[in-house]
């Protein structure tokens, strides 16, 4: 018996040893795992290392599994975070999962270390992305690691950002491995021309939702978070682009327990599509970008909206307004993290602090729910210079 399948959530169609994105009916075909053995699941041989669950991920053969040197993360018991947020009655059972830790400071290198290493397995030395921060960094690295080439495109308007960011692990770059591309004025057109290339080169583009080893490697998250809680939560909450860390977490919930959280997604107000869209606005499409948190500031409502909605997902605003408010509440919201034990803290993270405020404050999330709170990478590059010396 096989391992593992894939099979479409709309037309029932199974694919097996290939990689491949999306069914030719367009729909989501995530990966189904046909034994597995709860008695030798965690693999504790495999120490903190995300493959202690490999029973449950897509890679037959473990010569392959990649090592990263990631581990698994804190997971903390908010007092400060919960009193502030909440301080008539604060919420007793809010937790902080902190991803920055992983060796490029982000929760992206367990999309790396999965994708990279399963896509080797199927014979591919060569994977497009596309990108303007943290999961290009992340798949940079692990392609340095595996010898795998990586073609990452990024849009003229991230040049200098991206440049800065892989900077801060160059002796970990393998110039060999990693070719960045310069291409299109937006990152619509940068992954628009990463779909052509990737197409043309007959390479396995990797980016996005649709790329369901990255949500296979994200479930880890899930699975550590379901360890130490030896339940699941009633509220998962973390800042989106296109949602692959909220629907990853629900995946690990659902192959464990058979139950799934309630699912918050929050973007910043100065650019939210995914929030106009629940809330109801006729054009959900942002026309213009005023937000700091470049890593999801992208303007497109993308195609895994769907799926989220269809699993419950709440989506609401951070922060109150565009760039401005942003620079007034940011201090605020890093100074909670920090009082609760997080020192490494992005802007992305701060988003999600502020729609989870949001949330508590309008009545949507109970001060008697148990919250996960997902701190999902540390503080870029990208941080505000008005705040910088203040901060930093």
């Amino acid at each position: 018996m096989l391992k593992f399948h894939q099979q479409c959530l709309d037309c029932g169609t199974i694919y097996n040893n290939s990689y491949v994105r999306n069914c030719e009916c367009g729909g989501l075909i995530p990966f189904k795992y046909n034994d597995t053995d709860p008695e030798g699941f965690p693999d504790r041989s495999f120490g903190d290392s995300p493959w202690k669950y490999h029973q449950v991920l897509p890679l037959d053969d473990l010569d392959y599994a990649i090592d990263l040197g990631m581990k698994k993360t804190p997971f903390l018991k908010s007092k400060r975070i919960a009193e502030a947020i909440s301080p008539d009655r604060p919420m007793e059972n809010l937790y902080i999962k902190v991803e920055a830790v992983q060796p490029t400071r982000t929760f992206k290198d367990r999309e790396a270390f999965m994708t990279v290493s399963r896509l080797q397995e199927l014979g591919h030395n060569q994977i497009v992305t596309a990108t303007t921060g943290d999961s290009g960094l992340a798949h940079a690295r692990a392609c340095s690691i595996a010898g795998v080439k990586l073609y990452i495109y990024a849009p003229e308007n991230a040049r200098e950002r991206s440049e800065r960011m892989l900077d801060e692990i160059r002796s970990e770059i393998d110039d060999e491995y990693v070719e960045v591309i310069y291409s299109g004025a937006t990152f619509d057109e940068a992954i628009a021309n990463a779909m052509s290339f990737a197409k043309k080169s007959d390479i396995p583009l990797e980016y996005g939702f649709y790329n369901q080893l990255r949500i296979e490697g994200i479930k880890t998250i899930g699975f550590e978070v379901l360890e130490d809680l030896k339940r699941v939560p009633d509220w998962y909450v973390q800042a989106v682009g296109s949602g692959v860390g909220l629907y990853g977490f629900r995946k690990a919930c659902m192959e464990r327990y058979g139950v799934a959280p309630r699912l918050a997604g929050i973007q910043p107000k100065g650019c939210a599509p995914m929030v106009r869209a629940f809330k109801g606005y006729d054009d959900p499409t942002e026309k213009t970008v005023d937000t700091h948190v470049l890593g999801i500031g992208n303007p497109k409502l993308y195609l895994s909206y769907p799926h989220l909605i269809n699993a419950g997902t709440v989506f609401e605003y951070g922060f109150s307004g565009g760039k401005e408010s942003e620079l007034a509440e940011i201090p605020r919201l890093l100074e909670l993290y920090h009082s609760d034990g997080v020192p490494d803290v992005g802007l992305e993270s701060c988003t999600a602090l502020s729609g989870l405020e949001h949330l508590v404050q309008s009545g949507a999330i109970s001060p008697d729910e148990t919250v996960v709170l997902m701190c999902s990478g540390g503080m870029r590059c990208d941080l505000p210079e008005e705040l910088a010396d203040t901060i930093t």
